[in-house]
């Protein structure tokens, strides 16, 4: 997301007026949002509906991935693909659910980074970044025998 952000501040410094109000907007719906945001998370009456129950929770998830989400959700979800967004959607419902199940067992005296999704979804990681990295090496190697 940063290098495509880098290339749009780039490419900001030529005339190009439709790119500027594009900016402009997104900038603008971004700060709207953030507002909104910030105002409903300080209203008591909301706030007391939010941690009611299930209902309260459910409409506070959808508030807060659908309705309001955060601006760098926003825009994060403009900059990346669905497939790779969707991924890491899934993920993070992974992650909210062993949280789920995890607060019925007692509390350990761990650090978080070191719970069972940190240490689950690291291991995904390097474990993909080791297949890519073996994959890469397998066709570096194909290609310098010819």
């Amino acid at each position: 997301m940063t290098y495509k952000i880098v290339g749009v501040l780039r490419g900001l410094a030529e005339a190009r007026g439709y790119q500027h109000l594009a900016v402009m907007i997104g900038v603008a719906m971004g700060l709207v949002t953030e507002v909104l945001r910030k105002a409903l998370r300080a209203h008591a009456g909301y706030l007391r509906f939010a941690q009611s129950g299930r209902a309260g929770k459910t409409v506070d998830f959808a508030v807060d991935a659908v309705l309001l989400p955060s601006p760098y959700a926003s825009s994060f979800g403009g900059f990346v693909n669905l497939p790779a967004a969707a991924w890491m959607a899934a993920g993070g419902v992974a992650a909210s659910l062993t949280e789920g199940f995890g607060a019925r067992r007692p509390t350990r005296s761990m650090p978080e980074d070191m719970s069972t999704t940190s240490l689950i979804g690291g291991g995904m990681i390097a474990g993909d970044a080791l297949a890519a990295l073996a994959i890469g090496m397998a066709g570096l190697l194909a290609v310098s025998r010819g």
